[in-house]
């Protein structure tokens, strides 16, 4: 396992040696990336391991990081990447639904827990089967309770795309999970 800390990526010298704006990239997105990574990966471990991992490989590219025409989008693709590569490494695969912690208050106050349970495993499999931007900005959003301009800040698009993007992805959801626009069942899909 790698051995950095919260605050500085593993294998790089302490955040005095580094470039200010790496070093402020670095403080505004980990966080962030470290909650995304614990979506798919459970463990907090693996997830910052994930991170620094691409902090490090965004630190040693980090003057063509620069040059890219979206610096954070880049960066948010190489995160996710090595998020993908610390779940094959443990022989996971990153999934919601795999790592889906329901300690939900729907949950605690359910009729019927089991219901309720089962009711969330096919939001959760629904969000899961989005396009992968539309799944990003749910998860952001609506798991990570990040405002429009935050996730848009990680993802290198605008607020106005987030909130774009969300719209057509609550539809989608709906759509899937057979509710109409005040999220009842629809009885056609019954």
């Amino acid at each position: 396992m790698r051995r950095g800390t919260p605050e500085t990526p593993t294998g790089v010298p302490p955040m005095t040696d580094l470039p200010l704006d790496f070093e402020a990239f670095h403080r505004m997105h980990r966080p962030a990336y470290v909650a995304w990574a614990k979506t798919y990966l459970k463990h907090k471990a693996d997830a910052e391991e994930a991170v620094d991992w691409a902090f490090e490989q965004l630190l040693t590219t980090w003057p063509e990081v620069l040059a890219k025409e979206n610096p954070a989008a880049y960066a948010w693709q190489v995160m996710k990447h090595r998020t993908i590569d610390v779940a094959r490494a443990r022989g996971r695969r990153e999934s919601l639904v795999e790592t889906a912690v329901f300690e939900t208050a729907a949950l605690r106050k359910a009729v019927d827990p089991i219901g309720q349970l089962e009711e969330s495993l096919n939001v959760v499999r629904a969000i899961e089967d989005l396009p992968e931007r539309q799944r990003d900005v749910v998860v952001l959003l609506y798991l990570h309770g990040q405002s429009a301009r935050e996730a848009a800040d990680h993802l290198g698009i605008s607020p106005a795309a987030v909130r774009s993007t969300a719209r057509y992805a609550r539809c989608r959801l709906r759509e899937t999970l057979g509710l109409d626009k005040e999220g009842r069942a629809d009885d056609v899909a019954r």
